[in-house]
């Protein structure tokens, strides 16, 4: 008898914590569809959606004027993390920001890797469709860097001057570095799991989540401005499909530096490499020195190009020096 009772508790509590299990899911799944839809009312996208094939890309153009100048962000990096950047630019000239695909407001391409190769082919067909025409002036931020200069390589007569805010570099990469980016691929495959059934949310939520407190610390150096950029940013990352593309993006990033080995010269095309002259906390004085070495090598991509050190900024020159990254694009607009 007590045997018959054991064996048949035993099967009862089995199916009982598979049943509070699924529970649980239905419900973290709820809780995420539910607050993300509140986000997407909450902080509703600038500018347009733009369908370009199956997807929608936001673009937010402001200002009036030629050239137009077309900002493209770091990896996995929102529009909004250039600030107070484009309404100022756009006090002279027609400035563009857009996000990514599966970044800020645009719509993922789960179908493709995220290369640079990619984003550069989707800008591309985002600026036709948009109607927004050349000449541009390009601007990249990091791993946006890497981007625009393949996009100015691809399509020299449409460029009429570049800029590079602390641009990434083909051969930025050791040993060291790449063991931590697949590491960091990892994480953000593990973030994007748990977002989905709405953990990461929670988490984030009860002011747990260390990257979101990092940079909520961060930001109250900058002006208040820019400190209402991140409740919106903050929404961003809790949906999975950024972190399935900031994923991407890092375990892609070997294919698009590889990309960019063809691209050694970009002719007389005005150029100006903006470095951060402040070392950042985590990076050791000889990173800093390689850093610089590499951020100097990029001036040899034209014969036009001129180097200005940040030394006031960190990697985040647009945030901690805006001023600069606004006056290096007001340069090239004079030369044109």
């Amino acid at each position: 008898m007590y045997k018959f009772c054991y064996d048949n508790y035993g099967k009862f509590g089995y199916a009982y914590s598979k049943v509070l299990t699924a529970i649980s899911l239905l419900t973290g799944i709820f809780y995420q569809a539910v607050s993300e839809a509140l986000d997407r009312h909450r902080y509703p996208p600038q500018g347009e959606l733009v369908d370009i094939g199956g997807f929608r890309l936001h673009l937010n153009c402001i200002g009036q004027g030629t050239p137009t100048v077309v900002m493209d962000a770091g990896g996995g990096a929102p529009s909004i993390t250039w600030g107070l950047v484009p309404s100022e630019i756009a006090k002279f000239t027609r400035v563009c920001t857009y996000d990514r695909a599966g970044l800020g407001w645009s719509d993922p391409n789960p179908r493709i890797s995220r290369t640079s190769q990619q984003s550069v082919d989707e800008l591309h067909l985002l600026l036709t469709k948009a109607g927004i025409n050349p000449p541009y002036i390009l601007v990249g931020h990091s791993l946006g860097g890497v981007n625009m200069r393949l996009y100015a390589s691809q399509y020299p007569e449409d460029v009429v001057g570049l800029v590079l805010v602390d641009s990434s570099h083909e051969n930025q990469m050791t040993s060291e570095i790449w063991r931590r980016t697949k590491m960091l691929s990892w994480l953000y495959q593990v973030l994007r799991v748990i977002s989905q059934v709405g953990v990461l949310r929670l988490i984030g939520e009860m002011n747990l989540l260390p990257i979101l407190e990092d940079i909520k610390r961060e930001i109250q150096k900058y002006p208040l401005a820019v400190q209402t950029l991140f409740d919106p940013f903050k929404s961003f990352c809790y949906r999975p499909d950024y972190w399935a593309t900031a994923s991407s993006e890092l375990a892609n990033i070997k294919k698009s530096f590889e990309e960019l080995q063809s691209v050694t010269s970009l002719g007389s095309l005005p150029l100006i490499v903006l470095s951060q002259g402040s070392k950042d906390s985590k990076m050791s004085d000889e990173r800093f020195q390689q850093w610089a070495s590499l951020q100097l090598d990029l001036t040899k991509l034209s014969s036009n190009s001129q180097r200005i050190i940040a030394e006031n900024s960190g990697h985040f020159v647009q945030l901690d020096q805006p001023e600069l990254v606004i006056s290096a694009v007001q340069r090239l607009i004079k030369s044109v």
